[in-house]
């Protein structure tokens, strides 16, 4: 399993979170910073997605293949719970 796609999107959040840091530092206008965050936040959920895609279709696969998936359904049970709500 790699999570390639993921860390190459969280390298672009980095950066553009140390850009939102250097618009605060440099008191720049308030509605710009918040469309920065807006944008890493975005970032951030598209990483996550990613991840938990790359779950699914190799842990989850996996466990479904050797018939023991029951704690791989709970486990993403419990991720929806804090993602949706």
């Amino acid at each position: 399993m790699t999570h390639n796609k993921a860390l190459k999107t969280l390298k672009i959040t980095k950066g553009q979170i140390e850009s939102v840091i250097k618009m605060i530092e440099d008191q720049r206008y308030c509605i710009d910073i918040s469309n920065q965050i807006q944008a890493s936040m975005a970032l951030l959920k598209k990483a996550q997605k990613q991840v938990i895609t790359e779950h699914l279709n190799h842990c989850v696969k996996e466990s479904f293949e050797n018939n023991n998936a029951e704690e791989k359904i709970k486990e993403i049970e419990v991720l929806l719970d804090r993602v949706i709500g």
